[in-house]
């Protein structure tokens, strides 16, 4: 692999961000090499992911579900018009966000070093699916993230659902639609504003304006002629200018929560549904908030899930969350240093991803630790207290733009990966890792962070 042409074949791809015309972070040199053992210890907890999700599903809104709390939980503070969207449908599609960490061994013996992955976030919405698919081309791994999607598939045309708030990221969208087509399988984006609407916002500078989620100020490269760049890249097919009023033979992938979008979308993306269209990820509000992760803390929740003997899995992948009430504030104030706290979701402004809400413990002292449990105790929306989890530091190699290589020195990391699922079979691909610096204590994608495939190695 010539590190000198990771760029350029990611770029062939089509991806972008924003007015970004390619690769948009920092292009590591090569790919991060895990053990093959992640990628088993990935693959179970997709499967032990997917039991929560299907848990959760059975009990809410149930005599069952009332009575141990769960449906409560779930309701809190969710505006009443999203009720109705609780689809009973699986799901098929997630993207943890993990955190790594060494294990010590259980009976504290010394044995060989053991990776486990802490999934602080399960993203119902996620982007990156075209990112992760130029990584794997650029760093010539398999393509496993376009084929499993395929598979999925099974036939069906993919049909992206994706909300105008979110649009920065249509062309990574795009691009994978591309190489669905490319390997004989169907998907196209619709976007729930005219693609000319948003080539003029654009243009004019009402939308993609930094600063913007990853992107500080205009680099260089800034390139803002959105229908130009659709026709350079080939990009015309692959667009949806409508939506039928009954499409029962598609699946579905809705790229944006639920208070992203109209009401009257909502309800049609429910009737497709009903008529038997597939989603991967279903018009559902239990999927979009961050509470769900909260639901283990329940017994029955957790004696559901044990049945399945899933529960280890879960109690090691997922950290204890709560739900930030009146009953949970006390013991999380007196324990700061432990915790870090965001915005479940339902908040109407974009700060409940990205790490936008992020207040972390430790950064506090105890006089604005108070304060700001009490600010978001008062907020309109849920909120969750997570216990913080260590996070890996790393050195890694990157190419700078103009192709020289560089060093980011002990940059905290996030491993990120999708979970599909068609019956009975769940994986995990498209695994890629994110490593940032700086001192802002977060990591996520950006112009100032590596970014890499990894490598599951025997």
């Amino acid at each position: 692999m010539n590190a000198n042409n990771v760029r350029v074949t990611m770029n062939a791809t089509g991806i972008g961000y924003a007015g970004i015309d390619g690769v948009w972070w920092r292009p590591a040199v090569a790919p991060v090499a895990l053990p093959q053992r992640a990628k088993e210890q990935l693959d179970d907890i997709a499967r032990a992911i997917f039991a929560l999700f299907d848990t959760v599903g059975t009990l809410y809104d149930t005599p069952e579900g009332d009575a141990c709390g769960l449906t409560a939980l779930l309701r809190y503070k969710v505006p009443e018009r999203f009720w109705r969207f609780a689809s009973r449908a699986p799901v098929l599609s997630v993207r943890p966000d993990f955190q790594i960490f060494t294990a010590q061994e259980p009976d504290g013996s010394q044995g060989p070093v053991r990776l486990e992955y802490v999934a602080t976030e399960l993203e119902i919405c996620p982007s990156a699916q075209g990112y992760a698919h130029a990584m794997q081309l650029g760093y010539g791994l398999s393509p496993r993230l376009l084929h499993a999607m395929a598979h999925l598939l099974n036939g069906r045309e993919l049909i992206c659902v994706s909300t105008q708030h979110w649009s920065e990221f249509i062309w990574e969208q795009l691009a994978f639609c591309k190489a669905l087509a490319g390997i004989g399988a169907r998907g196209r984006v619709w976007l729930d504003l005219p693609i000319e609407r948003l080539a003029e916002q654009v243009q004019s500078g009402e939308r993609w304006e930094p600063p913007i989620f990853g992107v500080p100020h205009k680099p260089d490269q800034w390139h803002d002629d959105v229908l130009g760049r659709i026709h350079a890249h080939g990009f015309a097919p692959f667009l949806a200018h409508d939506l039928p009023d009954d499409r029962s033979d598609v699946a579905v992938f809705r790229f944006g929560y639920l208070d992203c979008f109209d009401l009257s979308l909502l309800e049609r993306l429910q009737s497709w549904e009903q008529r038997g269209a597939t989603f991967l990820n279903p018009t559902s509000f239990l999927w979009d908030s961050k509470v769900v992760m909260a639901a283990l803390q329940l017994p029955e929740g957790t004696r559901r899930i044990a049945t399945l003997d899933m529960t280890n899995t879960l109690n090691t992948c997922i950290p204890e969350t709560h739900l930030l009430t009146l009953d949970t504030i006390r013991h999380i104030r007196d324990t700061r240093a432990n915790w870090v706290l965001k915005f479940a979701g339902f908040d109407s402004g974009q700060q409940a991803w990205g790490g936008r809400s992020l207040q972390v413990g430790a950064r506090h002292t105890d006089a604005s630790w108070r304060d700001v449990l009490t600010r978001y105790g008062d907020l309109p929306f849920p909120v969750v207290a997570q216990r913080i989890t260590p996070t890996a530091t790393m050195d890694i190699a990157y190419l700078d733009a103009d192709s020289h290589e560089q060093m980011l020195h002990q940059g905290r990391t996030r491993l990120r990966s999708f979970l599909l699922r068609d019956g009975v079979t769940a994986q995990a691909c498209g695994t890629h890792l994110t490593v940032s610096g700086g001192e802002s204590g977060g990591v996520s994608e950006g112009i100032a962070s590596v970014q890499t495939g990894v490598r599951f190695e025997t």
